[in-house]
């Protein structure tokens, strides 16, 4: 069941350790309530601020590369649980138009600014790629409130003299099995994820609160690992799943001379755990790495990215 619980932004909880994480966050880094969905609009069209044009046919001599990066885009951001997708008309904010479910819904502007490619020949071929696009986030009030240059740089050698900026003009369905469109690919996948996951974003955020107790002769947790074994108060409902790599968090606090931050905190990661076991609001996790010196406690926070890679590659 969808909760009805608004958003609570992390900078107003400071009593609450699991949400201390995001004092160091940029400032609409936002902790999801149980369940609870929010609104993102995507601007279209994607700005093409490029010279690069694809033709989506010879018999169609029309520049497609917008639609196909907001499409693309879309498909990924739908993919996203939790997240009702818009798209937002025209490149003025004066005239979006969404309906805002929270004050803490986003608006998401991406620009192709730069699009470069080289090639040289010499035993095959070597193309290499420069793309950058432009992340802008709006809030509600259609304030901006980040924003950012996602550069994306690579090469590829291909054994044979081959490479499908030879020919002009660039259709689609060469660029598409070309290196390039999955350079730009993965340019919109970076932005994605910095504009909904880690700290710029959405995050998932839970507790550790109790040690997992291991029935005797059981075989599910071998004794050894028994000490390394806890339930966490997040679970299917807040998309968390097995294999998930969750972040262990704590926050050390320290008075300042400046009256208008009396207190200042720094979250630090002590430890990883995998989660093992989830179901609708609870689970369990394996500590897989732990620090020495700061050793698991109850009470610790467990944190996940809503969108972006769970695997020990995300950002915590």
């Amino acid at each position: 069941m969808i909760s009805s619980c608004k958003i609570k932004l992390a900078v107003k909880f400071l009593a609450v350790s699991a949400v201390v994480l995001y004092l160091a966050a940029p400032a609409f880094a936002i902790v999801l309530d149980f369940g609870e969905r929010v609104s993102v609009g995507l601007v279209s069209p994607v700005e093409n601020n490029t010279g690069f044009r694809v033709w989506g046919s010879k018999y169609y001599p029309g520049d497609v590369l917008s639609r196909k990066m907001e499409d693309y885009m879309l498909k990924r951001m739908r993919g996203v649980s939790r997240l009702s997708i818009n798209t937002v008309q025209g490149t003025n904010p004066d005239y979006w138009e969404m309906d805002m479910t929270s004050p803490h819904d986003l608006i998401v502007k991406i620009d192709l600014e730069e699009f470069n490619f080289k090639k040289t020949d010499h035993l095959g071929s070597k193309v290499r790629w420069d793309v950058a696009l432009r992340l802008h986030v709006y809030d509600s009030s259609k304030r901006l409130i980040y924003d950012r240059i996602v550069e994306e740089r690579d090469e590829r050698r291909y054994p044979l003299y081959n490479d499908v900026m030879e020919n002009t003009p660039v259709y689609w369905d060469m660029f598409e099995k070309s290196p390039y469109w999955p350079a730009i690919r993965h340019a919109m996948d970076t932005a994605l994820d910095d504009a909904v996951g880690g700290y710029n974003g959405y995050r998932i955020v839970g507790r550790i609160v109790a040690h997992a107790e291991r029935v005797d002769g059981s075989l599910t947790i071998p004794k050894k690992n028994q000490d390394r074994i806890y339930h966490i108060n997040i679970g299917v409902e807040d998309s968390i799943r097995v294999g998930d790599l969750l972040a262990v968090t704590r926050s050390s606090s320290v008075r300042t001379i400046a009256p208008e931050t009396p207190e200042m905190h720094f979250p630090q990661v002590v430890a990883r755990a995998r989660v093992i076991f989830v179901k609708g609001r609870d689970g369990v996790v394996e500590i897989v790495k732990e620090s020495k010196n700061a050793p698991i406690q109850l009470g610790d926070a467990v944190s996940a990215p809503l969108f972006g890679r769970r695997d020990g590659a995300a950002k915590f």
